[in-house]
């Protein structure tokens, strides 16, 4: 069986599932956009353009991706399931829980597939963390600081739109929070503190900090901004015994180290420059190891694979309705806690 897909807005993630899609084997015949550049564009990559939804809608296809700025992502997911086809939606997969339940209840009552693209669970960094923290090998985690800076100070395009969805906390914060539920799979968080922040574009949030408490006691930081001209890791990760720093994306640089044995109180120091006190003192070299950098391995085409398989009976997505649900509900509390500048308590 073949698959063959529709693409509804033809911009860069359009672009993105087009080339992913064409890897693994998925057949993309078909665009609708509003704009007549973007249907240009589908037409000279071969796609047949559509600037209605309803005749797009009317095509033989068993998929379409929805890659639309968010606040229509939920109308336009519905559209497409009440038509007989199975969803594949950008992220926010929806503005809020309410919109998701509309979604998923399309989607049972049409038995159709419904997904969101959370990619980023295959990013190599991210990966290097999760396998740090599986292993056990820096101790029990304690927390983890999870950054996301730019320099250039701006939100991209409609992301500094509110109306269309625009800010950082839908753009990235959903990213970072679904790789932290991932990450901490089977527990649940306890408490939401967010603060937004509008630091130079005044419509959205371009600047946030988002604390996640789970009821392993493990303090999930995450950290985003537009305008940030010093570098700090993109990860610093908290064990009983170590400790890992992971710079970039790339997963190239940073470090990691674990104490070796017990090492209490002054005994461990040495030298007679301590620094500002015997309680910050660094170790004696003797009893600190420094470890090689965690390995992790990535398929860029894993999730567009899996989706295929989906799409033909011969796999469940990998990104569910439960996830979907929890990422969106974080969202939620995110907003509510910098709203009300308050400690949301929770059990999700």
């Amino acid at each position: 069986m073949s698959v063959k897909a529709g693409i509804i807005g033809f911009g860069y993630m359009g672009h993105f599932h087009l080339n992913k899609s064409r890897e693994v084997g998925i057949q993309v015949v078909a665009a609708y956009d509003i704009k007549q550049e973007k249907l240009d564009d589908a037409k000279a990559e071969g796609l047949e353009p559509y600037s209605s939804l309803e005749k797009f809608l009317k095509q033989d296809l068993d998929l379409v991706f929805v890659c639309t700025p968010n606040d229509v992502h939920a109308e336009l997911c519905i559209a497409c399931l009440n038509a007989g086809k199975n969803v594949m939606c950008e992220k926010p997969v929806t503005m809020n829980s309410k919109e998701l339940e509309q979604v998923i209840t399309a989607a049972e009552k049409n038995q159709k597939i419904f997904t969101v693209h959370q990619n980023r669970r295959w990013d190599v960094d991210y990966l290097m963390v999760k396998n740090t923290v599986d292993s056990g090998d820096i101790g029990n985690i304690t927390s983890i600081q999870s950054r996301v800076y730019g320099q250039r100070g701006v939100c991209f395009g409609w992301r500094a739109d509110p109306k269309a969805g625009g800010g950082m906390l839908y753009d990235w914060g959903i990213h970072l929070i679904d790789q932290f539920l991932c990450m901490f799979r089977g527990h649940k968080v306890t408490s939401v503190y967010a603060r937004l922040q509008s630091i130079l574009t005044p419509a959205v949030d371009d600047s946030f900090e988002l604390q996640l408490i789970f009821d392993n006691n493990v303090c999930a930081k995450v950290q985003v901004g537009t305008f940030c001209l010093q570098d700090l890791p993109r990860w610093f990760v908290y064990g009983d015994r170590g400790t890992l720093k992971i710079d970039d994306f790339s997963g190239k640089t940073g470090g990691m180290a674990r104490i070796k044995g017990q090492v209490q109180g002054f005994d461990s120091v040495f030298g007679k420059n301590l620094g500002p006190s015997r309680t910050m003192a660094p170790l004696k070299p003797e009893y600190l190891e420094t470890l090689p950098m965690p390995v992790a391995e990535t398929d860029p085409y894993e999730y567009h694979r899996n989706l295929k398989a989906s799409v033909k009976g011969e796999a469940k997505p990998y990104v569910s309705f439960e996830d979907m649900r929890r990422d969106m509900k974080i969202v939620d509390l995110a907003f509510e806690s910098s709203a009300k500048n308050m400690v949301i308590k929770t059990e999700i």
